[in-house]
């Protein structure tokens, strides 16, 4: 069938589910005989007061505008999360798929095709070729220039490893990673990838970009998108196209660690390029085809994880568990094995294996810390099924028009415990206040790695990658998007509530890192004209190892992660920046994010203490192994609520003053009714109880003891507590009455 035959039996079926009536008030019959005339036809009553319509592109007049996804109707209302309700304001009784959001944008493309001479016409002699990119549609507030829903491109794209099969929403026009009943799994979640004719400009901030322009991006080279390709006669006028998306992926974390340890760490070549030292099948696969039937629900463009049973595993070779040998006098972070550069940043330790065979495990151990600074044992290796790799295009009716192919930059990273809340929105919140809160809340600025300037892996795919290609991970908008005007504070639209996979969601450039990290060529590092790369072998081996140290370092790492600092014993060198709930350490009934036991108040005649997990004895390979990971609490966390909480935070230290380093968070919660009860009648009459308070226990803790060799008992000096509303904070010390400070 043809595009617009496709696109006729797509409005038919949605139709009756509110779809009809909403688009006749913006003056679009999708039911019309000729549906490909009246697609085209002047649009002269579009109603953008209506939800989920107040950032259709104020230049669009039409059900579908040749190559111009924001400025076509159609495809803005079925495509864009906001749109849920019908002309009456009922919800939509039913979704496009992703295959038939793909459709609908192939007609977008499609309806006028363009010829080859008009592409090159477009060019104006710069140098065009078939370039793969991420893309995702969105509201106005997470695009480019912030004027309209639009489509944003990137040439990295990030999916994400898990337990359970991905499922997609479609009201929200995306996946989330949540598993409805259960705690403890955790969804893959895919990124989509299509081939575009793009070309290569010059950054610029009037037209697409990038997002976020950089002060060096006006003289650097990025790939913009012109035209998207597709199979059939309908894509460029003349021409019958078969197009194919290439994929390749590598977790190569443990060769890297041999390498680095050498020829004492128990394995070399040929043994370290093959398999599980190098992982380069069954990591991901087209979410079209996985489970070997192919569907007609997913577009062929979303490259999805495969589920696994665990999001670690021990390793195993030649039959027997896998081990290295741990070098002697171990440099070590926090239990982790430290490591020299081109191999992982951190290793798990903690599991060692016997000339036997039997394996120790060494959290259970009171001399733990004694047997790892030693060294000179063999450990158990554990896998996980990150990676980083590329996808690119194969289409032979192009080879001798655009024989240039460029690459996407693929990674495979892990688990997103705050998957609606984006490092980009962070970034842009932080950076509207002024420097000193900036610097009160992170001693380092956080980074979204849209922002960051470095080319792909190097090291691993050489022949894939350029290194003058350092705008791989920048989001653009399509070639000659113009600026626009963003929108009116005053018209407010809600960003997605969606996971994204574009690299504005994901953490820059930090040791350690999260969802990539970075090497350089050669065996010397030059601090000034060493030039740096991005690697996902870099990351933690297994990946929780750096997710223990990121949470650990939340003002250091400033990233969208969680803050541990509540659940392990006070430390001088840490403070909560990223308050979290009760619930999310696992307090009050909830479930423990990373599977920590919370920490347990009690009193001793008549004295309170509270018993903390010691942190060396946290070990998050092994929450990994035990399947204790949760996003049930942390997940429905979005950027709003996620910067709420650290402006209350903010305005308790003011309060609290100098002394504030001495202090810890020893409870934190919404205010609940039962709070309010406590008030006296007239604080009670000057807080707005219809909005949001959070409350915090405060307390300044005495020096640490033990009495097992994995907890630490806490003794509390004095305690204070602040309900906290957006203009009132009310403050009670000890058992002392409320005031308002």
């Amino acid at each position: 069938m043809t595009l617009i035959d496709n696109a006729t039996s797509i409005c038919k079926r949605l139709a009756p589910g509110g779809w009809h009536n909403l688009l006749l008030k913006h003056g679009l019959d999708i039911l019309a005989p000729c549906l490909a005339t009246e697609l085209r036809k002047p649009l002269t009553h579009i109603d953008r007061t209506l939800a989920g319509f107040e950032d259709f592109c104020p230049t669009g007049q039409h059900g579908i505008e040749p190559g111009k996804p924001a400025q076509s109707l159609l495809y803005h209302a079925l495509a864009s999360p906001n749109v849920t309700h019908d002309a009456q304001g009922t919800p939509l009784q039913d979704y496009p798929t992703t295959a038939e959001l793909e459709t609908l944008l192939n007609l977008v493309y499609g309806i006028d095709p363009p010829s080859i001479e008009h592409l090159k016409e477009r060019a104006q002699g710069a140098p065009l070729a078939v370039v793969v990119f991420s893309h995702e549609y969105r509201p106005a507030p997470d695009t480019v220039h912030k004027a309209r829903a639009d489509l944003c491109f990137s040439r990295t794209g990030i999916a994400r490893v898990g337990t359970m099969p991905a499922l997609y929403d479609p009201q929200r026009r995306g996946f989330l990673p949540f598993v409805e009943g259960q705690d403890h799994q955790i969804r893959v979640l895919p990124a989509r990838y299509s081939a575009f004719v793009a070309i290569q400009r010059k950054g610029d901030q009037a037209s697409f970009g990038p997002m976020r322009f950089g002060t060096s991006d006006g003289d650097r080279d990025f790939w913009v998108p012109v035209h998207k390709l597709f199979d059939g006669d309908e894509c460029i006028a003349g021409m019958n196209l078969e197009l194919e998306l290439l994929s390749e992926h590598k977790n190569e974390k443990l060769r890297r660690i041999h390498l680095a340890l050498g020829a004492n760490s128990g394995w070399g070549e040929p043994d370290i390029s093959r398999q599980p030292f190098v992982i380069n099948e069954g990591l991901a696969d087209w979410l079209s085809v996985i489970g070997g039937l192919v569907t007609d629900e997913h577009d062929p463009g979303l490259l999805c994880p495969l589920p696994r049973d665990c999001l670690v595993e021990a390793a195993r070779y030649q039959g027997k568990p896998l081990t290295f040998r741990v070098p002697g006098q171990p440099l070590l972070l926090d239990s982790s094995l430290s490591m020299p550069p081109h191999a992982p940043e951190f290793v798990h330790i903690r599991h060692q294996v016997l000339s036997t065979g039997d394996i120790i495990d060494l959290n259970q151990s009171p001399s733990m810390m004694k047997v790892l600074n030693k060294g000179r044992f063999d450990a158990l290796h554990y896998l996980d099924f990150t990676a980083d790799g590329w996808i690119n295009a194969k289409c032979a009716a192009l080879d001798a028009i655009f024989p240039q192919r460029v690459a996407a930059y693929s990674l495979i990273s892990a688990p997103d415990f705050y998957p609606l809340c984006t490092q980009r929105q962070l970034s842009e919140w932080l950076e509207s206040m002024p420097t000193d809160i900036q610097e009160e809340l992170f001693s380092q600025p956080p980074v979204c790695l849209s922002d960051v300037r470095s080319p792909a892996n190097l090291s691993s795919f050489a022949a894939t990658f350029d290194r003058s290609d350092t705008g791989i991970t920048a989001i653009v908008a399509q070639a000659d998007t113009p600026l626009g005007t963003p929108l009116p504070a005053l018209l407010k639209v809600d960003s997605a509530r969606r996971a994204s996979y574009l690299p504005d969601a994901a953490a820059g450039l930090f040791a350690p890192g999260w969802d990539v990290g970075t090497d350089f060529e050669g065996d010397v590092f030059d601090y000034d004209n060493t030039e740096w790369h991005l690697a996902a072998y870099r990351l933690g081996s297994p990946f929780p190892e750096d997710a223990k140290l990121c949470a650990a370092l939340s003002s250091f790492w400033p990233a969208v992660a969680p803050d541990t600092v509540q659940q392990f014993e006070p430390s001088s060198s840490r403070q909560t920046v990223k308050p979290m709930l009760d619930a999310e350490i696992g307090k009050a009934g909830g479930v423990p994010w990373d599977g920590t036991p919370a920490p347990h108040h009690y009193s001793e005649n008549g004295q309170p203490y509270i018993a903390f997990t010691s942190s060396l004895y946290g070990d998050y390979t092994q929450s990994a192994l035990d399947g204790a990971f949760s996003l049930t609490h942390t997940g429905k966390v979005d950027a709003k609520e996620y910067q709420q909480r650290m402006s209350a935070l903010l305005r308790v230290r003011s309060i609290i003053g100098k002394t504030y380093k001495e202090w810890r968070i020893i409870s934190f919660r919404l205010a609940m009714e039962e709070d309010m009860k406590e008030l006296d009648h007239c604080l009670a009459a000057q807080v707005k109880s219809v909005q949001t308070a959070y409350r915090f226990e405060m307390a300044r803790l005495g020096s640490a003891t033990s009495t097992a060799f994995n907890k630490v008992h806490v003794k509390v000096i004095e305690s204070s507590t602040f309900l906290v509303w957006p203009e009132t904070i009310l403050q009670r010390y000890a058992e002392r009455p409320w005031r308002r400070t």
